[in-house]
C-alpha cells in the first residue's frame, strides 16, 4: 500500500476560506508539502494554514524556481514530484498545498504531470483567487448569458488582447504586474479604464482594491494582483 496524495486548494489568503473538507485533511496527513520560490523561502500556501500545522507533522518546501529556462523549471518539477513519490513509497500520505485552487494556474498541475499514475490522488479545490478579489471589490463577473474571460496578461499580444474585449463581457486578467502600464494604455484606447478594478493580495490582510486602475500608472503593483474589466459588451443588468 502506497500513501495518497492529496492536491488541497488553501484558498487565495484569508485562513478562513479553507474549506472544511480541506482542513480536515491537513490535520490528518503527515507530511504537508508546499512551493517555495527561491531556495530557503517562504511558502505562502504552508503560511496560510500554519494555525492547524503540528510539531509531528513533517514539512516540505519544494522549489519551483520563477525562471525563464524551460530545463531548469522542469527539472526542478521533476524533482519535486520524485520528493513526494518517495514519501509515498514509504506509505505516508502526503498533502501539497496550493494557493487558490489546484487545477487553476497552480503548481500542484506540475505534480501532476511527473508523478507515476500508480499512486493515488484525491484533489480538494478551494477558493480562487478571482472569486475572492471579485467578493471584495463587490464585483458580479457575469449573469445570464453574459461571458467570461480569464487569461493571464503575458500570454496574450496586444492585437489578441484587444480582441478579447470585444468578445467577452467581463474580463479578468491574471499576471498583471509586469504588464500594467501596457495594459492601461490599451484600456485607454477601448474606453473602458473607468470599468477596470484592480485588486492586489485578494483576501489577504494586507491587500488591496483599486477601484480606479489609472491611478497606479507608473507604480509597481504586487505580483499577486488580478484586474477586472467589465467591458459593458453586454447589458450588465441582464
Amino acid at each position: 500500500m502506497t500513501g495518497i496524495l492529496y492536491g488541497i486548494g488553501v484558498g487565495p489568503g484569508d485562513p478562513e476560506l479553507l474549506t472544511l473538507k480541506a482542513a480536515r485533511i491537513i490535520s490528518q496527513t503527515p507530511v504537508i508539502a508546499g512551493p517555495i520560490a527561491k531556495p530557503g523561502g517562504e511558502s505562502y500556501a504552508l503560511n496560510i494554514v500554519s494555525e492547524l500545522l503540528r510539531p509531528e507533522q513533517t514539512a516540505l518546501k519544494l522549489l519551483f524556481p520563477m525562471v525563464r529556462d524551460t530545463q531548469t523549471r522542469q527539472g526542478h518539477r521533476r524533482a519535486a514530484a520524485q520528493t513526494i513519490a518517495k514519501e509515498l513509497e514509504a506509505g505516508r500520505d502526503v498533502a501539497f498545498l496550493t494557493e487558490g485552487d489546484p487545477l487553476l494556474h497552480s503548481t500542484f498541475i506540475y505534480i501532476l504531470q511527473h508523478l507515476s499514475p500508480r499512486f493515488p490522488v484525491e484533489i480538494i479545490p478551494g477558493v480562487s483567487s478571482i472569486m475572492a478579489a471579485a467578493a471584495q471589490a463587490q464585483l458580479p463577473l457575469v449573469n445570464a448569458d453574459q461571458r467570461l474571460a480569464v487569461i493571464p496578461a503575458t500570454f496574450e499580444n496586444l492585437a489578441e488582447l484587444r480582441q478579447v474585449f470585444f468578445n467577452f463581457d467581463t474580463v479578468v486578467l491574471l499576471k498583471v504586474h509586469r504588464v500594467f502600464d501596457q495594459l492601461l494604455d490599451l484600456l485607454d484606447e477601448l474606453g473602458l479604464s473607468e470599468h477596470a478594478v484592480l485588486v492586489e493580495r485578494a483576501s489577504h490582510a494586507a491587500g488591496r482594491v483599486v477601484e480606479d486602475a489609472r491611478s497606479l500608472r507608473g507604480v509597481p503593483v504586487h505580483y499577486l494582483s488580478l484586474l477586472i474589466v467589465c467591458t459593458m459588451r453586454g447589458k450588465r443588468e441582464s
